[in-house]
């Protein structure tokens, strides 16, 4: 590729992901407003169906629904792997699996029909992430989203190298640096044979560029950098990009939940009482009152503890 393809190609991912970022389907989306996400996401797909990115979307808003029906999005941040493995399983119907999976291959379809380019290999990790989060959040099936995980990492490794640019390319690979850089050495070393050591360092510094410069993965990033900040023990950088969300997404309760709960896993619990008592708000119309029952039950417990 010449150098005034190279641009130019470069120019029209960030122009795509710029469009994705400043659609209606992208804020109603993360607003929780998936009743008028997913047609709108419909309505993408439908018109530019060669695209993969939206048939990518609109498999992660039917999963993602599922989730949030189920209460299953909530402690994004402060819940830890192990603990949400051993919640039930979420309610996946049939048709739903269904719908998930078809919007899959035909991005997976689309994807393969642009060759061994950057975008396309991008585009075809994406779906393996999204395989790998059905595999982990709905069918608890944790080897199972590992060995989807790596796949879906060897593929963004793969765009990186044809297009260093692609920066939402380092989200996957950086978080995989910083999971088997943090692990104990003896669990480390598992990961030699298959040429995957991890470097904790190398992968905060990844999420942090995809948090800044990112275009599609950029709110992702975020979600992942403050996770690695409250294990870093930095609370107070976890709690400003959380924060830094939830106005983003005024009707996500979700994120503001999360400021509460990270308040409080700080021990600054007066903070952590005034943002939870936000969510009574009516912009949270997404926060069903006997979901908010609960939570304010939980989150005083936490208080007296």
């Amino acid at each position: 590729m010449n150098r005034r393809a190279f641009l130019a190609s470069g120019l029209a991912w960030a122009a795509s992901a710029q469009d994705w970022r400043h659609s209606q389907a992208f804020h109603r989306l993360f607003n929780l407003d998936f009743a008028a996400a997913i047609p709108l996401l419909e309505k993408d797909c439908a018109q530019q169906p060669s695209d993969p990115h939206h048939h990518n979307n609109l498999a992660y808003a039917i999963l993602y629904r599922s989730l949030f029906e189920a209460n299953a999005l909530d402690g994004g941040v402060a819940v830890g792997v192990s603990e949400y493995l051993n919640r039930p399983k979420v309610n996946f119907s049939t048709s739903e699996r269904e719908r998930f999976s078809a919007a899959l291959a035909r991005a997976e379809s689309a994807a393969q029909s642009r060759g061994e380019t950057a975008e396309a290999l991008y585009a075809l990790g994406v779906s393996q992430t999204h395989r790998a989060n059905l595999a982990l959040l709905v069918d608890k099936e944790w080897r199972a989203a590992l060995k989807t995980g790596g796949e879906a990492r060897k593929l963004h490794t793969r765009a990186l190298a044809l297009d260093s640019r692609l920066v939402d390319a380092r989200l996957v690979p950086s978080f995989h640096e910083y999971i088997v850089g943090s692990l104990p050495l003896f669990l480390k070393a598992l990961g030699f044979p298959v040429g995957f050591s991890g470097d904790k360092s190398k992968g905060i510094e990844g999420l942090r560029s995809v948090a800044k410069y990112g275009f599609r993965a950029r709110l992702e990033a975020k979600v992942h950098l403050a996770q690695v900040e409250t294990r870093e023990d930095h609370p107070e950088r976890a709690v400003d990009i959380m924060r830094q969300l939830a106005q983003e997404f005024p009707s996500n309760h979700l994120y503001r939940r999360e400021v509460a709960n990270l308040l409080l896993a700080a021990k600054r619990k007066d903070e952590a009482r005034r943002e939870f008592s936000q969510l009574t708000d009516s912009r949270y119309r997404f926060l069903k009152p006997a979901r908010l029952d609960v939570d304010r039950k939980e989150f005083e417990a936490k208080l007296r503890a």
